[in-house]
C-alpha cells in the first residue's frame, strides 16, 4: 500500500480532537449518573438504619413482655400453690 491509501485511514488532530471532546462529554454524564447512583445507596443505606433500628427497639419490648409474662405466671404459681390445698 502507498501512503495515499493509508492517509484515508489516518485521523486528523481536528478529528481526534472532536472525538476526545465527545469521550469528555460521554465521561461527564457517566460520573454524574455515578454520583446519582451513591446518593440512592446512600438514601437506602439511611432508610435501612432507621429499620434496624426499629427492629431492635420492636425486640426490646417483646423481650420485656416475655420477661414480664413470665414473672407474672411465676408470682400466680406461688400463689395457687400457697392458697390451694
Amino acid at each position: 500500500m502507498e501512503l495515499q491509501e493509508l492517509e484515508k485511514y489516518f485521523a486528523t488532530k481536528v478529528d481526534l480532537m472532536a472525538f476526545r471532546e465527545e469521550v469528555a462529554k460521554q465521561f461527564g454524564s457517566l460520573q454524574a449518573e455515578i454520583a446519582k447512583v451513591h446518593i440512592e445507596i446512600i438514601s437506602r443505606d439511611t432508610k435501612l438504619a432507621s429499620l434496624e433500628t426499629k427492629i431492635a427497639q420492636f425486640e426490646t419490648r417483646i423481650i420485656k413482655w416475655f420477661v414480664a409474662t413470665a414473672m407474672l405466671l411465676v408470682a400466680a404459681a406461688f400463689a395457687a400453690g400457697r392458697y390451694l390445698p
